[in-house]
């Protein structure tokens, strides 16, 4: 059996077991204290918390939120509403670290609308009356049994040292540090390394030093304390392709809204959810260290958590596992990331017969949202066209016949530009490069080169036809883009001719000849057109002839560049195409591939119209075998 069956097999006993264990025991009384509002893998666990409370494995009787700001505490309020959990009680943190590092800053999800401008997303709390972070744990611990709650940290540890430091109150007359001896059985925190030769305490410890301190060096010995290391997370990396891929048949969803929304491609790792499972599935999922102590050095940004190994200590850390062990655990998660209240009344990934033309603009219809935040969860900035069209795979899309999914592409390229649009305003960015030129003139190549992608966004296409490059111009000035800059491509028409067929050896994905002269053709008179009508636009002109470089040059060199293709060099394309097909090179299903329409090229006379009828006649007889 192939490993990747093995492990879905593996999966799927371990979840009998778990049905069958949660039938057989109390769920464990957990309080999730995390610091929400800048890494994804806190949302992750978030969400598979629920699903434990749905199974009868986890009585959750609070959620802390300890990076201070109450959208935090509202992205919180969103996931328990969503999840069918609404009066989970919620506390926030007030007075912890100022200003801490945000990857992502995700807690924007509060702010978005659905179509009839209503919030997108249900509340339940008002998030201005919530206790203070401290305050919500003296009342959970002070009427919980002795010795029956476990912590899960994944944040700061600024409401824990406060709840440490505090004293009696109206919820127990018990100082904080005793609350936590009689009421706490365990604690399981992700924090430190533990790696030969690392002893940093990680970045959750090491943004609040100080209260990092104060938590260790007055932690009761009686608490059990179990770490997760960040090198345990480091080898789960749930790429957001995958996460977008795994919520395909989901409507609407809090994650998807993340991951559709900001830009996660920030090297986030699954470290929160490990201390999660091991708190409700049990020390059995992980491979621990021996007992100890653990010891914190407060020095900043430099701070240490040093581990003395003693059988009577009351510290742990999880191991590091193979790549087959992370993948086991990203697996579950993936699983649960799958589970859905939600789902979409239609699906983008089941194989479809044959949709093509109009056909295919009607099944997108109803699913435009679905494609949308599928390509975004990979894109980053770019736009591609030929990137969105691999999306119509299911319904036939094989790189050869581009031409029966142009309509569809074009109403999600432009629906795309728009979402990613909004998305750079909304991260701050208000400037898009679009980044066009005939097929194959090296278009990906200048954006590498001339280090563009660092834009809101950057659109990279063939633009050359009708009022195309017009028409994006527009929309990101309508969507409130202040900086436009096109960079315009330039190569020599036999180049272009060789690139393409190249890249179609490799890809599938072929340009035929009348498309790219008309490509060509298309922007006779761009740079003119383009510097009369905007005016307030940089302009910047690319020479890419014959491979030679990315090479910037002026406007007076640009308007030089040769697009008027006439009969000569039509014979000169033509001539190529032939010889390639006779000598063997370019055959099969390459043939019509690269030959494309060839009679429908305008201005075909004399010697160069033979040689298209002949062309014409390789693509029939290649046609005529397959039948």
């Amino acid at each position: 059996m192939k490993r990747t069956g093995f492990l879905l097999l593996l999966v799927m006993a371990c979840l009998t077991a778990i049905t069958t264990r949660a039938a057989d025991r109390k769920p464990v009384q957990v309080i999730l204290d995390s610091d929400f509002g800048s890494s994804t893998d806190d949302l992750f666990a978030l969400m598979m918390l629920h699903h434990y409370i749905d199974d009868g494995l986890v009585d959750l009787k609070g959620i802390i939120v300890d990076r201070e700001g109450e959208k935090n505490a509202g992205v919180v309020d969103i996931f328990n509403t969503y999840y069918g959990h609404p009066d989970i009680p919620v506390g926030l943190e007030r007075n912890g670290v100022k200003n801490p590092r945000c990857f992502i800053p995700y807690n924007g999800i509060c702010d978005l609308k659905d179509a009839a401008g209503d919030p997108l997303f249900k509340r339940s709390l008002d998030t201005s009356k919530l206790p203070d972070g401290y305050k919500l744990y003296r009342q959970l611990l002070g009427k919980a049994k002795d010795k029956s709650i476990v912590i899960v940290a994944i944040g700061f540890a600024t409401t824990l040292s406060q709840l440490i430091e505090s004293e009696a109150d109206e919820y127990s007359s018990l100082k904080g540090v005793d609350l936590l001896d009689r009421k706490v059985k365990a604690i399981y925190i992700q924090s430190g390394r533990f790696e030969s030769g690392d002893s940093l305490c990680g970045y959750n410890m090491r943004a609040a030093s100080k209260q990092s301190a104060v938590f260790y060096d007055r932690l009761p010995a009686s608490v059990d304390l179990v770490m997760s290391p960040s090198n345990i997370g480091d080898g789960m990396d749930y790429v957001p392709a995958d996460v977008l891929s795994d919520l395909s048949a989901t409507g609407i969803n809090p994650i998807k809204a993340v991951y559709t929304n900001y830009t996660c491609d920030t090297g986030q790792r699954m470290w929160d959810t490990n201390c999660l499972v091991n708190a409700v599935l049990g020390d059995k999922e992980y491979n621990l260290s021996p007992r100890g102590w653990v010891k914190f050095v407060d020095k900043g940004e430099e701070s240490l958590m040093l581990f003395k190994q003693d059988a009577k200590g009351n510290a742990r850390y999880q191991l590091p596992g193979d790549s087959y062990f992370n993948q086991t655990k990203l697996m579950d998660i993936r699983r649960h990331t799958r589970i859905t209240p939600n789902p979409a009344e239609y699906t983008i990934e089941a194989p479809q017969p044959q949709v093509t033309g109009d056909a295919a603009v009607a099944w997108a219809k109803p699913r435009l949202g679905q494609l949308v935040d599928k390509y975004m969860g990979s894109a980053g900035n770019k736009l591609d066209p030929d990137g969105v069209r691999t999306m119509l795979r299911p319904l036939g899309y094989v790189g050869l016949n581009a031409a029966d999914y142009k309509d569809v592409v074009n109403l999600m390229v432009d629906s795309i530009y728009t979402t990613m649009l909004r998305k750079a305003i909304r991260n701050g960015k208000r400037d898009v490069v679009i980044v066009t030129g005939p097929p194959a003139s090296g278009k990906s190549t200048a954006v590498k080169a001339l280090k563009l992608s660092g834009a809101g966004v950057v659109y990279d296409a063939d633009l050359s036809q009708g009022d195309a490059l017009s028409r994006a111009i527009n929309i990101a000035k309508r969507e409130g883009i202040e900086k436009i800059k096109v960079v315009l491509v330039y190569n020599d028409l036999m180049t272009c001719y060789s690139n393409a067929v190249n890249r179609g050896k490799s890809s599938y994905r072929f340009t035929g000849l009348d498309e790219l002269v008309a490509s060509f053709r298309g922007n006779v008179g761009r740079i003119e057109q383009l510097f009369l009508a905007y005016p307030d636009i940089e302009i910047v002109p690319i020479d890419c002839s014959h491979n030679q470089g990315v090479t910037p040059v002026s406007l007076g060199d640009a308007r030089a560049w040769k697009f008027d293709v006439d009969n000569s060099q039509l014979t000169g394309l033509f001539t190529a195409a032939l010889q390639q097909i006779d000598a063997g090179e370019v055959r099969g299903y390459e043939i019509p591939g690269v030959v494309g329409n060839v009679m429908a090229i305008p201005g075909i006379e004399g010697y160069s119209e033979l040689l298209a009828r002949a062309l014409d006649l390789k693509v029939k007889e290649y046609l005529a075998d397959q039948r």
